[in-house]
């Protein structure tokens, strides 16, 4: 497929309206009026072309062009990041939103919010709500739009995303042409007995268990002097509890997002009853505890950020260092870690000429995970965060995995990871776009 000139749309009720090439096309299409093009590959639409930039920009979203085999001209991809309805306009991170719509602008592709309730509707456009570039703050313009080539599942919690009305659409979507990626959330104990049937990734496992009942942490207690557990379906380290055996008992601590409590307890069974509660609420595992290695006094571990690229395969984006606060049972941000440079810490902790191993090391056990995970999942999947503790000979071990990671506050990251998102969106269109030809 041939690249055309790149542009901008202006829309009206969702159907192109005006076409406006970027300058740099201004002498390829200055003796043409208009311009046949196609958003489903099938009906075209004769546009006019207008060679004044258009005034306003946040009247117009940018757009490709490309020519098929057969010769139509194509526009898009357009795609939609799936929200939820619960807030108004909708829910989720907002800030993320912004930053993945400003990267497709800067690619000349339009990147839209969209919630199930719209998509749930047929037609060929949706409403879904565009970036108001004129705003210094965050503030969204509804809109009728083509509906999308590629959908972006970032709806905002598992209880949102279990809903009926919800698991309607997805099934929808997963039975249509349009690829959707990352549908669902991960659970640790799936993750786990996915991983450890695998030879490649079950070293890197700590010894884990699904705590239902106290014989099975007695038996865990039996094997490691201490032990980490962890709400299933839990999230930045809330409910977490670490288990200890002391001279005297147990210790147990159990973290919250407001506090933790530290509790001395003579038997298991104390133990047990301690901790019931926050398991009668949730489902629960019980871990192997890996002694982390320090910077600076305090413990740390690896976020890893694996994504897949332009060509869809499977690359690291970045490696970031959370360093535990001060009491804290965990690193995560929201219990008091902080962020520190992965370079920095590595060659801290390990010494220069092995930092560069570690990190190489690292990038092979991400990507390798990364791709069982997603063989094991049976859906397509487009990036994945991972937390890897490491111990203070360097050696690793996986904790978790998510599906819908936070964004990275580093920089370089950032941006990478940006971009790489919307590479891969522009690589499943055109798969998409192919497939729909050999069928056809």
């Amino acid at each position: 497929m041939d690249h055309l000139p790149t542009g901008w749309l202006s829309l009206a009720n969702g159907k192109p309206h005006t076409f406006f090439p970027h300058p740099s096309f201004h002498r390829s299409l200055q003796n043409r009026k208009k311009l046949p093009i196609s958003f489903d590959g099938e009906s075209e639409v004769d546009l006019p072309i207008n060679l004044t930039p258009p005034h306003n920009l946040h009247q117009v979203v940018p757009t490709r062009l490309r020519k098929k085999e057969n010769g139509k001209i194509l526009a898009g991809p357009f795609i939609a990041i799936l929200s939820s309805d619960h807030r108004y306009p909708f829910s989720g991170n907002h800030y993320n939103f912004r930053d993945i719509i400003k990267m497709g602008k800067k690619m000349g592709v339009t990147v839209y919010v969209t919630t199930p309730k719209y998509l749930s509707q047929t037609g060929d456009v949706v409403k879904g709500y565009l970036l108001d570039s004129r705003s210094k703050r965050i503030k969204w313009v509804p809109a009728i739009l083509p509906r999308p080539n590629v959908i972006y599942n970032r709806i905002p919690s598992r209880k949102a995303e279990k809903q009926v009305s919800v698991q309607a659409v997805l099934k929808q979507i997963k039975h249509s042409s349009t690829p959707i990626f990352n549908p669902h959330y991960f659970d640790k104990w799936t993750l786990h007995k996915q991983l450890s049937s695998d030879e490649n990734c079950a070293k890197y496992l700590p010894a884990t268990m699904r705590i239902d009942q106290e014989s099975v942490l007695k038996t865990l207690l039996a094997s490691h002097n201490s032990i980490m557990l962890k709400p299933i379906e839990g999230k930045a380290g809330i409910g977490m509890m670490k288990v200890t055996k002391k001279p005297a008992g147990y210790e147990c601590i159990i973290q919250t997002l407001r506090e933790k409590k530290r509790y001395n307890l003579a038997t298991i069974s104390d133990v047990w009853r301690v901790i019931s509660p926050h398991l009668q609420r949730r489902a629960y595992i019980g871990q192997q505890y890996i002694p982390l290695a320090h910077y600076g006094n305090c413990p740390f571990d690896v976020r890893m950020l694996c994504q897949k690229n332009m060509n869809g395969e499977w690359g690291l984006t970045g490696v970031g260092i959370r360093v535990a606060g001060e009491k804290s049972i965990t690193t995560h941000v929201p219990m008091g870690g902080r962020i520190e440079s992965a370079a920095k810490v590595f060659t801290s902790v390990f010494g220069d000429q092995e930092a560069k191993k570690l990190r190489d090391k690292l990038e092979r056990i991400g990507i390798t995970i990364a791709k069982t995970i997603e063989k094991k999942q049976g859906y397509p999947l487009g990036e994945m965060s991972m937390d890897i503790g490491l111990e203070s000979n360097g050696r690793p071990w996986f904790f978790e995995a998510n599906a819908k990671p936070m964004k990275f506050d580093e920089p370089n990251i950032r941006e990478k990871s940006l971009r790489r998102l919307i590479q891969y969106c522009l690589y499943l269109s055109e798969k998409a776009k192919k497939n729909q030809e050999t069928r056809a």
